[in-house]
């Protein structure tokens, strides 16, 4: 049986999708309010090529002062579409299993993709920054992710070492790598400088 995720009918939130390859920071209150209500649980399989729907995805950023953790996805992680890019996001899509925790979907899909893909020693605030919209590329086209920084301090650490591998770097120096990252960590780079 195939992993079931959450989506949202494109029709539903498409007024606010104001940017083809950006970050919205408008309306994101009713965009969540209208997810929150309105969502389903889909196969993936049929969700990665069906624009009909989008997925929802928590993609958080992990800061520590002047430094971000970067990752880099390797092949054995889900998303062909971006092994060997760089990454400036944590997070992954929600199951059914995060619409039970009773404090909203997002937030729950939210802490345990975070929780899976690393370790963070000590976490001091989430801050949310806006809904990333990328139709430019075709796994852009699918998805729809909500960006939050998260500060730390201490250590991070990849827990699936098999999917992906990390360190921090400083903010200041990710530019020269611009073109490894993929199309959302693009879009984050632009928030962080």
């Amino acid at each position: 049986m195939s992993e079931r995720i959450l989506v949202v009918r494109r029709e539903y939130i498409a007024r606010y999708l104001t940017e083809d390859f950006g970050l919205i920071t408008e309306n994101v209150d009713e965009i969540e309010r209208i997810i929150e209500e309105r969502h389903e649980f889909r196969p993936r399989p049929e969700m990665e090529v069906d624009p009909t729907y989008k997925q929802v995805i928590p993609y958080v950023l992990v800061t520590r002062g002047d430094e971000v953790f970067v990752m880099r996805r390797l092949k054995k992680g889900g998303e062909t579409r971006l092994h060997g890019q760089l990454s400036l996001g944590v997070g992954g899509h929600i199951n059914p299993v995060d619409d039970t925790a009773g404090r909203g979907a997002l937030m729950a899909g939210l802490r345990r993709e975070v929780d899976e893909e690393v370790s963070i020693e000590h976490a001091l605030s989430l801050t949310p920054l806006g809904v990333i919209n990328n139709e430019l590329e075709e796994v852009g086209t699918v998805h729809l992710g909500f960006l939050y920084r998260m500060e730390v301090v201490g250590e991070v650490a990849v827990r699936e070492t098999e999917k992906l591998e990390g360190a921090f770097r400083p903010i200041s120096s990710l530019r020269e790598d611009f073109e490894h990252f993929e199309g959302w960590s693009q879009i984050a780079l632009e928030v962080l400088k």
